[in-house]
């Protein structure tokens, strides 16, 4: 290795951790303990590091330049980068570029083998940590849980609810979808709605949003009463089931429900159409409230939407991965599970264009 490129890497240790051993450093750098002290030396001269008894540590000299190269290099798999993911990823960049880190993004499409081909690709290309939202629960065994587990670097999964068991290893930050479900049903009980539809396409966040949904109304079981809808996934190419939504009014008006929390924007934008297009009022008749919130305040009538953090999200994933990989390798280490709370915002399809 040249000694521009020793330089680096010595420059980049201290950046992430502060402090570096001579010794570990030349048998991470595959040389002699005589030339890391030759690089410390000729380092501290140009005022870019403080030497110390069996090593250097972290100094900003005055004149000394700061790095211009990646403290850190993060990966990233994601199932998809055209919706929901998006703002997780925008999250994630602006907090990498704050600490000085390289992001790289990959997208898995829901595929079980593109996860586990990329996660694989990234560790074998040297990522210093690994930031991954799998297409499903970890499943006990399967070869990613175990490519994940035995992994040397950071891994931290994103948005993603796992069972103890199964994650005991790994770190998580995710959404709290059941308390957003909540928070949607306490809004609607609130304006006076005792009968209330929950409908979406499978998804992972569906588990969590019944959870949330039926444990509400459980709560309040004396005065209202809920309903699960399940929609389907459109093929390919139809961004939403119009029959499928029709049915969904069909459902309201039967069960006499006045409002619907309907998960994705898409569905609940053209759910809204065909209401309106029914002669139906919006809220009097129906009220109605999204949950993602990407675009739904665009809706011809706003529409009030639970959003999940999922800018925070990206940030705090990457913020975990560096205070990771800047503990000692041989630390004691406490798995972290972080969750964050969605908000709702709310808009003329519950609350009524004069009410705001």
């Amino acid at each position: 290795m040249v000694a521009e490129a020793r330089h680096d890497a010595i420059l980049r240790e201290l950046e992430l951790r502060g402090t570096l051993s001579s010794s570990e450093m030349a048998s991470r750098l595959r040389v002699s303990a005589m030339t890391v002290r030759r690089d410390l030396q000729d380092l501290e001269r140009r005022g870019l590091l403080r030497r110390v008894h069996g090593g250097a540590a972290h100094t900003r000299a005055p004149g000394a330049r700061t790095p211009t190269h990646p403290v850190a290099t993060i990966g990233m798999l994601v199932p998809t980068t055209t919706y929901y993911f998006p703002e997780v990823i925008r999250g994630a960049a602006e907090a990498a570029g704050g600490l000085n880190c390289r992001l790289i993004v990959g997208a898995t499409d829901y595929s079980p083998d593109e996860e586990l081909r990329q996660a694989a690709r990234m560790m074998a290309a040297g990522v210093d940590a690994l930031m991954i939202t799998p297409h499903a629960d970890l499943a006990s065994g399967s070869p990613l849980r175990d490519l994940l587990e035995a992994a040397a670097i950071p891994v931290v999964l994103v948005e993603r609810a796992l069972d103890d068991r199964v994650a005991e290893r790994l770190d998580w930050v995710r959404s709290d979808h059941a308390a957003g479900a909540e928070t949607a049903v306490d809004h609607l009980l609130s304006l006076g709605h005792s009968r209330i539809v929950l409908a979406a396409r499978p998804a992972a966040t569906v588990g969590a949003l019944r959870e949330g949904f039926d444990r509400r109304l459980s709560d309040n079981a004396s005065v209202a009463v809920g309903t699960w809808h399940p929609l389907s996934t459109p093929p390919a190419g139809r961004g939403v089931l119009i029959p499928e939504l029709e049915a969904l009014i069909d459902t309201c008006l039967d069960e006499r429900a006045t409002a619907a929390l309907i998960l994705g924007d898409a569905d609940a934008m053209a759910f809204a159409d065909l209401v309106i297009g029914r002669g139906l009022l919006i809220p009097e008749d129906i009220a109605i409230v999204a949950y993602d919130d990407e675009i739904s305040g665009h809706a011809a009538i706003p529409l009030t939407a639970v959003a999940p953090p999922k800018r925070e999200l990206g940030s705090a994933a990457v913020r975990l991965c560096m205070d990771r990989m800047r503990q000692h390798e041989h630390g004691s280490q406490t798995i972290i599970r972080m969750v964050m709370l969605p908000t709702l915002v709310a808009r003329e399809s519950t609350i009524g264009a004069g009410a705001a």
